[in-house]
């Protein structure tokens, strides 16, 4: 069986969908990848697997009609040449060209995942904006309706494509805890014996891309005001610029730099030994997120957890009786037994949790242990790619490694 595995940014083949790719091989599959970068590392991991990858013109974050009719024409060569006998597509382009382009071109099995709405679905306010969301939406409606099974990464996604009528019916709709994380790749680094966080040298980190809506500027401010109260606390910024308009500038994160409230990583290959060497992780993201992979890769690693009361980043934060309480109530802080949920785009419940855990420093192991059994229960990827696979058809012994793979609470078939 040859599938075809389709994106728009080729670097999730390795660092998102890898051990997913890893698996369809391990099932006997022969695998063709294409996005629209030919980076040499994508082409080596997808080759040292005994497939191939192939590079289309696709564009992430603009819709441009002629361009993106250059894309459906890259998509319609790709498919008539290569003749997969199955399409996996993840990221909006790719689902909503490449699931009807493959059904005109004879693929007979097509999947769709949706890894996360983006801005898309967030209630449009100009009339550009409104007309992006009216054109996307029935895009969607259209590439759905020829998918033979549908995957979402939070329940709250499938309420809002089931209360919007955009999942088709009878497909079935299965949804799995994010992309997952390797739990061995981002292994455990316990925090008992950090002589940092004794000392009061705490370091909190965010790793993202650079965008507004994942909550960079709320870090930075937030950042601002405990480094005046406590100036040995460490803040990491780890991500590249973006093309998106939605972007942070680089004269921005430089004026932060430049005054000391934070150190900029840049893009970073390595992420595991980078998260180890700190102590929190925070993603104050009001982006509608999937499942944000860098937090999962935070909890495995057994890293507390700040970020915000958000489709896709609550699925992070395990609450207590005492931090549901707190939702009901309206709080802008919850309490959770791994970290805090904040209410979005609230620096001053950032800013909160933050000291919260310059005040609670043997708190810090506590909850690092507690996020990375959160990971080990939810978001394993082994357990996440077992339902990609199952629904794919492709377990060829349902019974192997059982005790490995467990269904999550997060799966469904609707």
């Amino acid at each position: 069986m040859k599938v075809l595995v389709l994106t728009a940014d080729a670097n999730t083949l390795v660092y998102h969908r890898g051990d997913l790719i890893r698996d369809f091989a391990a099932q006997g599959c022969e695998v063709v990848t294409a996005a629209a970068e030919d980076y040499p590392h994508v082409r080596e991991f997808v080759g040292s697997l005994g497939g191939r990858h192939r590079a289309i013109r696709m564009a992430r974050s603009k819709i441009n009609p002629l361009k993106d009719l250059v894309t459906m024409g890259d998509m319609w060569r790709l498919f008539r040449s290569e003749k997969p006998d199955a399409l996996f597509a993840y990221t909006i382009k790719s689902v909503v060209y490449g699931c009807v382009i493959a059904r005109l071109a004879g693929i007979r099995r097509v999947y769709a995942l949706l890894p996360g709405l983006g801005f898309t679905f967030v209630k449009p306010v100009t009339w550009k904006q409104k007309i992006v969301s009216f054109i996307s939406k029935a895009l969607h409606r259209l590439a759905l309706k020829r998918a033979d099974v549908i995957f979402m990464q939070n329940q709250d996604d499938v309420k809002l494509f089931t209360d919007m009528s955009m999942l088709p019916a009878g497909v079935p709709v299965h949804v799995t805890a994010g992309s997952g994380v390797n739990m061995d790749e981002y292994g455990h680094a316990p925090l008992e014996d950090d002589e940092n966080i004794a000392d009061g040298r705490v370091r909190f980190v965010l790793v993202s891309r650079l965008l507004i809506s994942k909550g960079v500027r709320v870090f930075a401010e937030a950042a601002r005001r405990v480094k005046q109260l406590h100036p040995n606390v460490e803040f990491h910024l780890v991500g590249p610029f973006d093309p998106n308009p939605n972007r942070v500038d680089e004269s921005e994160v430089g004026q932060w730099v430049a005054e000391g409230t934070l150190v900029h990583h840049g893009m970073v290959k390595d992420v595991a030994t980078l998260l180890k060497s700190m102590h929190i992780f925070v993603l104050p993201t009001w982006y509608r997120e999937g499942v944000p992979h860098a937090t999962l890769e935070a909890l495995a690693t057994g890293r507390p957890v700040i970020t915000t009361d958000s489709v896709g980043a609550r699925e992070c934060v395990r609450l207590t009786a005492e931090g549901e309480a707190q939702r009901e109530d309206g709080e802008m802080l919850m309490q959770g037994e791994n970290g805090f949920l904040c209410q979005p785009q609230n620096v001053a419940a950032v800013e909160c949790a933050m000291e919260w855990y310059i005040d609670h420093p043997d708190q810090i192991a506590v909850q690092g242990r507690a996020s990375r059994q959160l990971a080990a229960e939810v978001f394993d990827v082994r357990l996440v790619n077992e339902i990609i696979l199952k629904a794919m058809c492709l377990r060829d012994d349902p019974l192997r490694e059982k005790s490995l793979r467990r269904e999550t609470p997060l799966s469904l078939a609707a």
